[in-house]
C-alpha cells in the first residue's frame, strides 16, 4: 500500500500561482513593449494605443485602434511583415 502524507499543499499551490501570475506579467508586459516598438509610426495614435487588459485569469495585450487590422496585413512600407508575429518572436527570444 501507498500512503502519501502532504503537508502544507495550500501554501506551495499559493506560491507556484503566485510565481506563475509573476511570469505572465513580465510576459504580457514585454509583449506589449515589442508591440509598441513593432507598430509603424505616423501621427503615434496606433503606437500608442497598445494596452494590457486584465480580466480574472486572463491577460491580453490589445490595440484598439480602428485601423490596426490594417497595419497587421501589412499595409505600411514601414512594417510590411505586420506587427504581432515579429513582437511575438521577439518576445520568445527574450525569455528563452
Amino acid at each position: 500500500m501507498l500512503k502519501i502524507d502532504l503537508k502544507n499543499i495550500n501554501k506551495t499551490m499559493n506560491a507556484v500561482r503566485r510565481d506563475v501570475d509573476r511570469f505572465i506579467d513580465r510576459l504580457s508586459d514585454e509583449l506589449l513593449f515589442n508591440s509598441r516598438i513593432e507598430t509603424p509610426i505616423d501621427k503615434g495614435r496606433a503606437r500608442n494605443g497598445w494596452r494590457k487588459e486584465k480580466t480574472f485569469r486572463q491577460t491580453s495585450v490589445v490595440n484598439r485602434v480602428p485601423y490596426i487590422g490594417a497595419l497587421e496585413r501589412g499595409h505600411s512600407k514601414q512594417a510590411p511583415r505586420g506587427i504581432t508575429t515579429p513582437a511575438i518572436n521577439k518576445t520568445l527570444r527574450k525569455i528563452k
